[in-house]
């Protein structure tokens, strides 16, 4: 949102696990990138690892009873908040009794999203007078039963936010990266409606109207986070792009800011198409003009303008123009960077899109100048000095990222390292030192990292995402390890075997990857026996 999503293969992957109105975006920009700009692609595949896709049936919860508030002890819940105190269970319950939304938050203690969701929203005075309007709940992915309800709502990233009815009934699900202003106001909206997105999407289609509340709504969806709700479980660009063109097209010219969010869904999936309609080139790249024009669309608009500038830009023009587009979009990430009225977390962000653009510029064997980089380290030092408790997690994970994109690896280690002594959980930095040992070819400092990820992590649904992400990396980087694939990959096993509904949602996703990639790797006898006993393993959980 990331979408976090999970523990990360490239480093960033809950960069934007939380932000949901981008993932859809990066999916497309990755890909775009990948083999057209070279850093540039290989920095914004950092950001794909992190797309968050989540889903619910919009029903009633069927899962297990157990207390959310009894194992929430030590996992940091904001406070301020009146939680509920309860299962999940009853959580609805309370809902359909006192005729409130239920507002359900899943998260984990360790995602620098979830961090600024906590420390740019969650502890505003308005969302906390808002609260009283539904009821709260705070589910951690390392409680009980945590991913049995991640199961159960079809939740894969943290954080994912939901709105149901009193009813139970998925009304919709908000994504981050929104100042309080605008959260408050979706946030309204959501607790307010009584059309799921679902079916306005489906009215749409039908070419029934909609009110304007119900078209922000629609503006403002979680689309990365959708899973299966509205899109296609394993929805293709062209559907992706069919579905954001429609509601643009019908989307009232009155409404203006909400009209140009829809308009660039569907640019950004036309990127995607790598269509050679010069006629739609023409038509996006003005609106695309309209938009960076206009100070209040770009504000409306400042989630894909910080991440795919960079995509848009090379997909829409050309020469002179491409090079007049790029300054715009810097000068537009500069703003927000400088923009004291901004949080500063979503300042920090800005600075990743801010390089990725200015690697776009460079000629294939050009570097970032000198006066670049000493500008992006200034940027850096002072993000850092600048994050409080709440932040300094976050603004790590976003800031080592645009170290990263700047090719300042030493700088990026650096930062890291010493940060591993100030953030609660540096096993999370530690995956992200490994990564980066591992791009350079130190595939022993590498393992090292992820191990000791793996060893200091805690909680039973992160240990197991750690182990895993430990043991693929040792298949990738030390195949000939045989031995030490085998205990590791057991390891894993067996504490996943001690869990209670435990074998659920994330973690057995991350089981299913591990599986794949043990498939993969075993060519021989040997290795066969290793996949074979840990498939014996997995039938039993």
């Amino acid at each position: 949102m990331d979408s976090c999503f999970a523990l990360r293969a490239p480093p960033r992957l809950c960069v934007f696990g939380y932000l949901g109105y981008a993932a859809v975006i990066r999916l497309i920009i990755s890909v775009f990138l990948e083999g057209f700009m070279g850093l540039v692609g290989r920095g914004l595949m950092l950001l794909l690892v992190a797309l968050v896709m989540v889903g619910c049936d919009g029903g009633s919860v069927g899962a297990d009873s157990s207390s959310v508030a009894d194992s929430q002890a030590g996992l940091d819940r904001p406070a301020g908040i009146d939680w509920f105190e309860g299962s999940v269970e009853g959580a609805f319950a309370e809902a359909a009794a006192q005729d409130k939304p239920l507002f359900l938050y899943w998260g984990a203690v360790w995602c620098p999203p979830c961090h600024e969701l906590k420390g740019t929203i969650f502890k505003q005075q308005a969302f906390i007078d808002q609260s009283k309007w539904f009821i709260p709940v705070y589910l951690d992915g390392d409680t009980e039963q945590a991913q049995l309800y991640g199961e159960t709502f079809s939740v894969y990233g943290y954080p994912t936010v939901i709105v149901f009815s009193p009813q139970g009934t998925e009304i919709t699900r908000i994504p981050g990266g929104m100042d309080i202003q605008r959260y408050m106001g979706i946030l309204e909206l959501a607790i307010n409606a009584i059309t799921p997105v679902a079916d306005l999407v489906a009215a749409v289609k039908a070419d029934q109207p909609i009110s304007s509340a119900d078209w922000e709504l629609l503006a403002y969806y979680s689309w990365g986070q959708d899973r299966g709700k509205v899109l296609a479980e394993n929805s293709t660009t062209q559907e992706r792009y069919d579905l954001f063109q429609l509601l643009a097209a019908n989307c009232p010219e009155d409404l203006t800011l909400v009209k140009s969010r829809l308009q660039l869904l569907a640019i950004e999936q036309w990127v995607g198409l790598e269509s050679e309609d010069l006629a739609l080139r023409d038509n996006y790249l003005n609106q695309l003009k309209t938009i960076l024009a206009d100070a209040k669309l770009r504000s409306a608009n400042r989630d894909s303008l910080m991440y795919g500038g960079a995509a848009l830009s090379a997909a829409l023009a050309q020469g002179p123009e491409l090079a007049s587009l790029r300054q715009q979009l810097v000068d537009n990430l500069r703003g927000i960077l400088a923009n004291t009225e901004l949080n500063l977390l979503m300042r920090l962000r800005a600075l990743s899109g801010w390089v990725l653009l200015q690697n776009a510029s460079l000629a294939e064997d050009q570097d970032l100048g000198t006066e670049q980089l000493a500008w992006i380290k200034e940027q850096v030092t002072w993000g850092l000095a600048a994050a409080d408790q709440y932040q300094y997690h976050s603004a790590v994970n976003s800031l080592s990222q645009a170290l990263l994109d700047a090719n300042l690896i030493d700088d990026a280690r650096q930062m890291l390292v010493s940060s591993l002594r100030v953030t609660k959980h540096p096993y999370y930095l530690m995956s992200d030192l490994g990564y980066l040992e591992a791009q350079l070819g130190n595939n022993q400092e590498a393992l090292g990292w992820y191990k000791q990820a793996w060893d200091t992590s805690k909680g039973p649904a992160t240990r197991i995402q750690w182990g895993v992400n430990y043991v693929v990396n040792l298949i990738e980087l030390a195949p000939q390890n045989i031995g030490g694939i085998k205990l590791a990959s057991s390891a894993v096993l067996q504490e996943l075997s001690g869990q209670n509904n435990g074998f659920y949602q994330r973690t057995a996703t991350r089981i299913g990857e591990l599986d794949r990639k043990l498939e993969s790797w075993a060519d021989s006898p040997e290795k066969l026996g290793v996949l074979e006993k840990f498939r014996e393993g997995t039938s039993q959980l």
